[in-house]
């Protein structure tokens, strides 16, 4: 059956048919192509016999070509990966199996030397063995003369003994005597002391009573002192309105050395107040503190109970 085609529509037929054509015989492919062919038709000429193509189909036809290309490529490749992977196994057992070979040889080597020094060491140790054979026997013919001059000594020093035992005895009881009048008289002396440190620290201990006592009551005046400051530097940045009146608050304040508020907790009182007093201790940041240590331990963590006043 004859097919009229628009030249236009042959031309760009033909274009796309002669591409696939090199695309498909220009692939390295076991495989034989398939044949297509074609026949157009020119404007004013008889119609050509024409085998009408399935773009779709020849698309596929490629792809599937491709892919075998593809497949066959990338098993070539993985042949090749193994090829070099079996190859640095080899090498690495040879490497191992040499380095095996040089461990037993080394082995062997100190295992020689180690028996050598063995046997030398055996015989250093008899000869060492008869030289202090030899040597005892001179030690204890040493010692037997040695116990006989030992036993002369001891009688000697016998007779010496009972003699300084004996002058030993006269001088402890001359110095017996003589110490027990000298235990006496420090005796004495050290009753006379005591009598003495026993009066001073009783004057010591009023005069300690007396200045605590002063300092007690010189502290609780600071510790007065600070609490009303601390409770006026409150009020000055309390912020009240009438809604505060008749109504109070009790709170507990945690101060540095420097004075600086490290903490500030509500224990008890009107919520509103509470709120502005609490308030009002952050926005003055630090209070005053004594420098005395006795005093800021007073103040360090204290309650104080915060009225508005009007």
């Amino acid at each position: 059956m004859a097919v009229a085609i628009d030249p236009q529509l042959a031309k760009s037929l033909g274009l796309h048919l002669a591409i696939v054509i090199v695309l498909v015989f220009g692939a390295d492919f076991s495989s034989t192509p398939e044949m297509v062919s074609v026949s157009l038709e020119s404007e004013g000429k008889a119609p050509i016999e024409a085998v009408a193509i399935d773009q779709q189909q020849l698309n596929s036809r490629v792809q599937q070509m491709q892919q075998e290309r593809d497949n066959a490529r990338a098993a070539e490749e993985k042949r090749i990966r193994d090829l070099e992977r079996r190859a640095q196994q080899a090498e690495r057992n040879r490497a191992e199996e040499e380095a095996r070979l040089k461990r037993v040889a080394a082995e062997k080597r100190q295992a020689d030397e180690e028996a050598q020094k063995s046997r030398a060491a055996a015989a250093d140790a008899k000869k060492q063995q008869e030289q202090e054979a030899a040597k005892a026997r001179e030690v204890e013919q040493a010692r037997i003369a040695k116990e006989q001059e030992r036993k002369k000594a001891e009688d000697a020093a016998k007779a010496a003994e009972q003699k300084r035992k004996a002058e030993q005895e006269a001088a402890e009881k001359a110095a017996a005597e003589k110490a027990a009048a000298e235990k006496a008289r420090q005796a004495a002396e050290a009753k006379e002391r005591a009598e003495q440190e026993r009066a001073m620290q009783e004057q010591m201990a009023k005069e300690a009573q007396a200045r605590s006592a002063a300092r007690a009551r010189q502290a609780a005046t600071e510790v007065q002192r600070y609490t009303a400051l601390i409770r006026d530097a409150v009020q000055r940045n309390l912020l009240v309105d009438e809604s505060m009146r008749g109504r109070s608050c009790r709170i507990n304040i945690r101060l540095a050395s420097n004075g600086f508020v490290t903490n500030v907790g509500v224990i008890s009182g009107d919520k509103t107040v509470c709120d502005a007093a609490v308030r009002a201790v952050n926005r003055a940041g630090t209070l005053p503190v004594s420098p005395d240590p006795d005093v800021y331990n007073q103040l360090k963590d204290i309650n104080l109970t915060v009225s508005p006043e009007f």
